[in-house]
This record gives C-alpha cells, structure tokens and sequence, in this order.
C-alpha cells in the first residue's frame, strides 16, 4: 500500500503544477509589456499622444484609462514609425488618440455606446474574452496628421464623431479636410494598415486576427 502511494506521487504532482500553469493562463499577463505589447514613445518618440480617453475629452467624458500611454503590438508599432518617418520628410507627423484597450474597458464602452457600427461587442465565452476590438489585440490606432508643430490638419470631424461626417466616403465638408483625410489613409495604407470605413482615424495592423484578445491593465 506504501508502494503505491509512492507511485502515484509523480502523477499528482504533475496535476497539480498542469492546474497551477492552467491558473496562471485564465488571470493573463500583468502588464501590456508582458502580453508581449511595445511602448510606441520607444519605437516611435516622435509620434505625438493625446490618449483622449485618459480625460474626460472624449465621448464618454470621463477618463477611463489610469494613464496616457500608448502600447501596440511589436510589428505594428514598427510599421507606425515607418509612416512617421516618412511624413516628416513632407513636413508631417502623427498624433495618436488611442492604442491598446484593455477588454474590461471596451466593455465599458460598450454599455455607453452598444452599437457596432461605432464600437465593437464585447463577447465572453467560460469567463474569457472571445471577441472584441482591434484595440484589444493592441492591433489598431486612431490618429490624425499634424503639422511640424504638432497642430492638427482639418478633418472631416473631430474623433469619435458618431455621424456620417466620421465616414471615409463623406463627400460633405470641407474638400481641403476630405484631402487631409485621404493623405493620412494613403501613408497608412503604403505600410500595410486597414482603414476602418466608418471611421477616418482608425486603423487595423495587418494579421490582426493572429493576436490575442488582452486585458492586461494600463498604468
């Protein structure tokens, strides 16, 4: 009997260390650096931040990010340096308003603005996130152009702006701004970015569907 206690040690051994991973796999990593996520202030320094939903400015108005910081996936944060270095050769640059969302807070978002066509379900599956945003793969950015002093170039609306004027097919406005808006889309796009038709400043990294959805908290 003592013999087979003696056996069967090595087998529960092995459950409890395959339950422990197990455990450690569902709580997800700590930080967005640990999930595998960059900094873009390190890839890409002279891109410039308005995190808007790190304050009140922005459509819920209040501030649902505890800091302004912009984490993207490796290769996407590469290909945005790539389109900032190619806009200052035109006297351009970027200013990004939003990168990496955790999921927790897209499912805030998504009781204040429970459309898709302006934000994307939430959908969990055994207490796990199972779709999602973009933003939650740290796989898309919405920006906008600036000039050599960081001032904004006329768009066709401001960001999140939930009307027709957002879309990349609007034929109203000013044609100067609809111009603006076409000169970001063709930088983005020579790098391999998507655009989002509903929204001028958003866009999606090539092989986001090869990204986990993250909750990883952003401090």
């Amino acid at each position: 009997m003592h013999c087979r206690r003696l056996a069967l040690l090595p087998v529960l051994l092995l459950c409890v260390l395959v339950a422990a991973a197990s455990s450690v796999r569902a709580a997800g990593p700590a930080t967005p650096e640990a999930a595998g996520l960059v900094d873009v202030t390190r890839a890409a320094p002279d891109v410039r931040l308005d995190i808007r939903y790190a304050t009140p400015n922005n459509f819920t108005h209040v501030a649902v990010y505890p800091a302004p910081r912009c984490f993207l996936r490796a290769d996407v944060a590469a290909r945005l340096a790539r389109v900032q270095a190619e806009l200052e050769k035109q006297g351009l640059g970027l200013k990004v308003y939003d990168c990496y969302r955790p999921f927790s807070i897209q499912k805030k978002f998504w009781a204040l603005v429970p459309n898709e066509d302006w934000v994307a379900k939430p959908v969990e599956k055994d207490g796990k996130p199972a779709s999602g945003s973009k933003h939650n793969r740290g796989a898309a950015v919405d920006l906008t152009l600036v000039d050599a002093s960081g001032n904004e170039l006329p768009m066709p609306s401001g960001f999140d702006d939930f009307t027709e004027k957002a879309r990349r097919d609007y034929a109203g406005g000013d044609p100067a701004a609809r111009a603006n808006a076409k000169r970001l889309e063709a930088a983005m796009r020579k790098e391999g970015f998507e655009p989002l038709p509903t929204e001028w400043w958003h866009f999606d990294g090539p092989g986001w569907q090869g990204y986990d959805l993250l909750d990883a908290p952003i401090n």
